[in-house]
């Protein structure tokens, strides 16, 4: 009886070792089946040439925008601050248009009323009121800067934000930029290949990022604006500015 059972246990464990062994066989096929495709694609994600190129265009500003600001400084009602305000900015205005600087170049970016305090022994009393307004003005004649900036002080501006030099449609001058950094990166990339003894094949990724087309603003004091008599102030120049357009470019290799 022992000798029988130990027969049929042993049948048993056979079973159980052979379908141990079988799924051992099947998962070692499937991994073994899988390894090519992973091959293929380790080998496919290493045969790829990474080139950057880098475009440069020197750009030549044909506008500058001028912030100009008036602050009436505290005025007993709000009604007598924004009139004071209204006739300052009317004044203003006159001059800049007087400089042949038309509506469409003229913005209003800021008109505030505040009302202001004193604070004494924790009570609080109304001083006044102030109105401050701006514009940002854009000049195309570049012979009118110091004419616009003098004429606008001397009417009631003190507040001058900068004056930031720009190219006024950059588009066509950083796609141009952008070409030529793609062009020297496909000579880059050719130059690559040569080397390697390799041919390109095709496009796989490409990133751009573009800088330039303002330059930094130049900060002026309204009161370094103002003169004398009514002509005139400070002469303020261009320059050139660099636009610059880098490329990062993936190829196949064939």
């Amino acid at each position: 009886m022992n000798d029988q059972f130990q027969i049929k246990g042993g049948g048993q464990l056979g079973i159980i070792a052979a379908v141990i062994i079988g799924g051992l066989f099947y998962v070692s096929g499937q991994y073994l089946a899988s390894k090519p495709e992973q091959v293929q694609q380790e080998t496919a994600a290493q045969r790829q040439i990474i080139v950057q190129g880098t475009g440069e265009i020197q750009a030549v500003p044909d506008v500058v925008q001028v912030s100009l600001g008036v602050q009436t400084g505290i005025q007993p009602t709000a009604e007598l601050a924004m009139k004071k305000l209204s006739s300052s900015f009317e004044a203003v205005l006159a001059a800049v248009k007087g400089e042949g600087i038309k509506d469409e170049d003229i913005k209003t970016t800021n008109l505030v009323i505040n009302s202001q305090y004193d604070y004494k022994d924790g009570r609080r009393t109304l001083r006044g009121f102030e109105a401050s307004e701006s514009i940002q003005v854009k000049i195309r004649d570049f012979g009118k800067i110091s004419d616009v900036l003098g004429k606008t002080v001397i009417e009631g501006v003190n507040q001058v934000g900068g004056v930031s030099f720009a190219v006024d449609n950059p588009d066509e001058l950083r796609e141009e930029a952008q070409e030529k950094a793609i062009e020297d990166a496909r000579e880059n990339a050719k130059q690559l290949a040569k080397a390697l003894d390799v041919k390109l094949g095709k496009v796989k990724s490409f990133t751009s990022s573009q800088s330039g087309g303002n330059a930094p603003p130049i900060y002026a004091r309204a009161e370094m604006m103002a003169v004398e008599d009514s002509v005139g102030g400070p002469p303020v120049e261009a320059g050139s500015q660099e636009i610059v357009s880098t490329v990062t470019i993936t190829y196949e290799i064939k």
